[in-house]
């Protein structure tokens, strides 16, 4: 199936609906002195709701993206499922050699993490490669398809996204994920070693390695007591996720719907859903009204809907797709690269790295969080052009003959 040119076009109904939810919202008190502790504080959401009434203009955003950005759709097939519109930018470098580099988002990211990273990576100068960017909504997020079965799960995800780039022509592609991007990249490295030819992620997590499956690896790295300072900061914040930080997942994981009804009806809890892994997940980021009102506008405005976005959650908990991502290493062939930023949710010591696969580049930044991609995309792009610039430890994974449309 031949591609579509796509230009987001909200509804001025659904925009007035928006304003008029707006005008009736009512806020509950809060704990004077609880800060950030306890979630969002009430000024900032009432700052933010009464731009996004007044002040926002969902409108000339769009007209940005529209202008700015290629955008199309394309039906691609998912075994058991009905097809689905894939939602995507397409942005083709034209310097000969450029690598297809595929950019899958989580949540609660969308397509728009992709957009400052574009124009760095499409223009590769000085030696430094180049490449060409695929950057899609996933199915139930931005304005791709909802899916209305059951049992859509990582390797759901990865068929469509492999499907998506074979029918755009490029046999043979490198990747570049975080949050559920990195799930998906490495579920893809697994079921299409022979097109997924580099995995490159900002987000890590894996299983603590226990003394029976990798006996040398378990001595070497978690008998040591006490733990360095380092390695105390690394696992310290696995633990603060697993036991202060992660709620939004356990409920997404098993009542999806429940929350859903929240999120689809009230754009001001969407907002504060949204808006507290944007301030907590960052390394300080300044984040503009704007900005912020962006990303959860296209939540909002999304086509299947923001409660759709929370079924990946509790799909790939029911089928077991998220451990096994979690428990396997990319297959000997697909090289992998790893970047973990100052502010993760979660970090874990380089030399953990290993247990990933073939990883053949692990760098520590200083700055940065979940978002890097949006907060520093300098860094990502530059660390990527080293991973597959000519000196880099990936460079020519892809086939040129293989590689491009």
């Amino acid at each position: 199936m031949s591609p579509v040119p796509f230009q987001i076009n909200v509804p001025d109904a659904d925009i007035e609906r928006l304003h008029q939810k707006l005008d009736a919202a009512t806020f509950p008190d809060e704990l004077g002195s609880a800060g950030w502790d306890m979630g969002v504080p009430l000024d900032s959401i009432k700052r933010l709701t009464a731009y996004w009434r007044s002040g926002f203009d969902w409108r000339e955003q769009e007209t940005k993206l529209n202008t700015q950005f290629k955008q199309f759709t394309v039906p691609v097939p998912v075994d058991g499922y009905d097809d689905l519109e894939i939602h995507y930018l397409h942005h083709t470098s034209q310097i000969p050699g450029a690598i297809p580099l595929l950019f899958i988002h989580g949540w609660p990211g969308s397509f728009i993490e992709a957009t400052k990273i574009i124009p760095l990576l499409t223009s590769g100068d000085d030696g430094k490669p180049a490449f060409s960017v695929i950057a899609p909504s996933l199915p139930n997020f931005g304005f791709s398809s909802l899916v209305k079965k059951r049992g859509f799960g990582l390797k759901q995800y990865a068929e469509a996204l492999h499907n998506l780039m074979t029918n755009l022509g490029y046999k043979e592609y490198v990747i570049q994920g975080g949050d559920w991007g990195s799930f998906i990249a490495r579920t893809m490295a697994q079921k299409y070693p022979n097109h997924t030819k580099a995995i490159h992620l900002n987000f890590i997590p894996m299983r603590f390695p226990m003394p029976w499956q990798n006996p040398l690896f378990f001595l070497q790295n978690l008998l040591p007591i006490p733990f360095s300072p380092a390695r105390k900061s690394y696992l310290g914040s696995v633990f603060n996720y697993l036991t202060k930080g992660s709620g939004y997942m356990l409920q997404q994981s098993t009542r999806p719907q429940t929350l859903g009804y929240a999120l689809h009806d009230s754009p001001v809890a969407l907002l504060s859903w949204i808006y507290d892994k944007l301030h907590s997940w960052t390394d300080g980021y300044p984040w503009t009204d704007d900005e912020i009102l962006t990303w959860v506008s296209i939540y909002l405005f999304s086509a299947a809907g923001p409660a759709a976005s929370l079924r990946i959650y509790y799909e790939t908990s029911e089928d077991g797709t998220l451990q096994e991502s979690i428990s396997k290493a990319a297959p000997a062939g697909v090289k992998v690269g790893v970047a973990q930023f100052k502010e993760e949710i979660m970090r874990y010591p380089l030399s953990w790295t290993s247990l990933l696969g073939d990883v053949v580049r692990a760098t520590e930044f200083p700055t940065g969080g979940h978002f890097a991609a949006w907060e520093v995309p300098e860094l990502l792009v530059d660390d990527l052009r080293e991973l597959f610039g000519k000196d880099g430890q990936a460079y020519g994974v892809v086939k040129e003959k293989d590689g491009f449309a």
